[in-house]
């Protein structure tokens, strides 16, 4: 009996497989690995807030950004990212990691090859110890030069890889968009088969992850009516769209972020361009008098949609919607041997725990951060500095005031005797007017008690006389529709925050979100660029090392109700959200306003008329930060 107690204690682990790794918010599954013994397989199709019970070892990481939209060219998939640590990373328990799934990029606002495909948004993975981001694919170019200049103002935020090329309405060549970012392909050209506009061959294919889009090809260009073939028997075709990147994350080998392929604008054209391996979308086009329609990428793929077309009966061919992006995580317990390294100090316990030297003093800072709630224990009482911050409040709904920041807390010379002080990390208010939730430290024996409020969300329109200010909080959400913007509170001097814009007193515009180191800017009445609140300023701090911004506010919502693309505010300090751009037709609107960056405390973008969602707000962050060896400390040297 007592040599099977001994075993029964070795048994557990191997047991405890059948329990998930990981906790998460949003839409995941989580499954065994079908060869790598012990390994979980998580992937995440939607925002949410990762955690785990028990620490876990990272084994990679795949992450795919939304996928563009079709034009006549091919939208382009979205950047894709797949990292195996070099070192033994670890998903810890005392951290929260933040998972934001790029929507896709829309087809064209009309539906068909006349106007630009929407870009793909970016997915991310962020957390106190890393970030990973995967930028979106470029939406298409459409056919005619005077409705593609329409949609060239697309955030470049979201623009990793090109859409594809479209000819214009005089038969000139229009080249693909380019690559947004360094590492990413351009897209393919379009080609022209005739003399005149309607003479127009195909456009170009939407670069994938793994290489450009496809040019559109033209065998003959002597004669205008006939279909021609080479020799192999191909037929004219409109471009390929890219290739994507091949992973087996999961066990299987699979594409993502393939391009989509091109349509066609000429009646004897005959096929569309294929997507990239197959998980882009295809192109429209035309083969043995029958309509091959549109194609939208395969789901949760990141691949970009199939561009639209015309045939010879004037019927217009819609062009396709690109896939949502992705996040898969392959995780496992970790080794008997094996031990997160991070999370201890000589001198405290907690959060994710690093050192950086100090060139100037010439000794060494240790930095306990914490993007989740837990605790930190501190061993011997010391001086630190400590930056605190709330969770950034959402943007507001149809024609929505920009989030406010979370209120901010910096102190350079707090003492934490020894003891344990509950830390708790305010979240980010949900999409459409939620505030964001405060970030506090209190010590259990009652001497430390400090609270970083949440940012207010931004106010929104509910149609009609119904019209909402913007919220109060650590920083006050933008007004919307003649309102005024949330108050900064409380005012005591301690919490860091600045009101929200107020809304233009004449109009729609909306006021942006209020940061720590300004308020939102006001709305005016208008329709330029330059008409829409702004999200406050942020504040820098080089606490962990390097200057980073906390506590910016989101931009305003557009409230235009045309079917073109408009304008939007912009988020503060490049971490809070960008507002959301209109179209009349909610079917081909942008899913939602930016949300402010995680770990920063930062307020989402606000939404855009007629019923745009408004941005999520970023959580909040506690980071504290004191010398290895503090002042004080009686150093003998033998």
């Amino acid at each position: 009996m007592k040599r099977l107690l001994r075993i029964l204690p070795l048994l557990a682990p191997a047991l405890a497989l059948a329990e998930n790794l990981v906790s998460y918010t949003g839409t995941f599954a989580e499954t065994d690995h079908p060869t790598i013994s012990g390994a979980h397989v998580v992937t995440m199709t939607s925002h949410g807030t990762l955690t785990v019970p028990s620490d876990v070892r990272l084994l990679r990481l795949l992450v795919v950004g939304g996928g563009g939209g079709g034009g006549l060219g091919g939208g382009a998939g979205g950047q894709v990212v797949d990292w195996t640590p070099e070192t033994p990373t670890f998903l810890k328990t005392d951290d929260a990691y933040q998972v934001v799934v790029g929507p896709c990029g829309y087809r064209s606002n009309q539906g068909s090859q006349q106007a630009r495909g929407h870009n793909g948004f970016p997915s991310s993975v962020s957390c106190s110890a890393f970030e990973v981001v995967a930028l979106g694919g470029g939406g298409a170019r459409g056919w005619g030069y005077s409705n593609d200049g329409r949609w060239d103002v697309e955030s470049p935020r979201t623009w990793g890889n090109g859409g594809g090329g479209a000819c214009d309405q005089q038969a000139a060549t229009l080249i693909g968009y380019e690559a947004g970012a360094e590492g990413c392909f351009p897209g393919g050209k379009a080609t022209n088969s005739g003399s005149s506009g309607t003479g127009c061959g195909g456009g170009g294919g939407g670069a994938g992850a793994g290489g450009p889009g496809g040019d559109s090809q033209v065998l003959h260009t002597s004669k205008n009516n006939d279909a021609y073939q080479d020799e192999d028997g191909n037929y004219e075709h409109a471009g390929d769209g890219g290739p994507g990147v091949v992973s087996d994350i999961t066990g299987a080998a699979v594409s993502y972020g393939d391009g989509g392929g091109g349509g066609v604008r000429r009646s004897n054209f005959k096929h569309g361009g294929a997507g990239g391996l197959g998980g882009g979308g295809r192109g429209a086009g035309l083969f043995e008098g029958s309509v091959v329609n549109a194609t939208d990428a395969a789901p949760n793929r990141g691949g970009g949609g199939g561009g639209g077309g015309w045939n010879a009966g004037g019927t217009t061919l819609e062009s396709a919607n690109g896939a949502d992006g992705v996040v898969i995580l392959l995780v496992a317990p970790p080794a008997a041997s094996e031990e997160p390294a991070d999370r201890e100090s000589a001198w405290a316990v907690g959060g994710t725990v690093s050192t950086w030297r100090d060139p100037e003093l010439k000794r060494n800072w240790v930095v306990h951060e914490f993007r989740g709630s837990g605790e930190l224990r501190v061993k011997r009482g010391f001086d630190a500095e400590l930056l605190l911050v709330g969770g950034g409040g959402s943007g507001g709904t149809a024609t929505g005031g920009g989030g406010g920041a979370g209120g901010l807390v910096h102190t350079n010379g707090i003492h934490l005797s020894g003891g344990i002080y509950d830390v708790a990390i305010g979240a980010g208010g949900i999409a459409d007017g939620g505030d964001g939730g405060a970030s506090s430290l209190v010590s259990r024996n009652g001497r430390v008690s400090l609270v970083a409020p949440g940012g207010g969300a931004g106010g929104c329109y509910g149609g009609g006389s119904t019209r909402y200010a913007g919220h109060p909080g650590g920083s006050g959400g933008g007004g919307a529709v003649q309102k005024a913007g949330g108050a900064a509170e409380p005012d005591d001097g301690v919490v860091i925050g600045h009101a929200g814009g107020n809304a233009a007193p004449s109009g729609y515009n909306p006021g942006g979100g209020g940061g720590a180191g300004s308020p939102g800017t006001d709305g005016k009445a208008g329709s330029t660029s330059d008409c829409l609140g702004n999200g406050g300023d942020g504040l820098a701090f080089d606490i962990t090392g390097e200057s980073r911004f906390y506590a910016a506010g989101g931009g305003a919502g557009w409230s235009g109700s045309s079917n073109v693309r408009g304008n939007h505010g912009i988020g503060g300090s490049g971490i809070g959200g960008d507002g959301e751009t209109a179209l009349q037709s909610p079917k081909y609107r942008r899913p939602w306003g930016h949300a402010g960056r995680d770990g920063t405390g930062s307020g989402g973008g606000g939404g855009g008329q007629t019923d745009g969602i408004g941005g999520k707000g970023g959580c909040g962050v506690l980071i504290l930060r004191y010398l290895a060896d503090p002042p004080g400390t009686l150093i003998l040297i033998k």
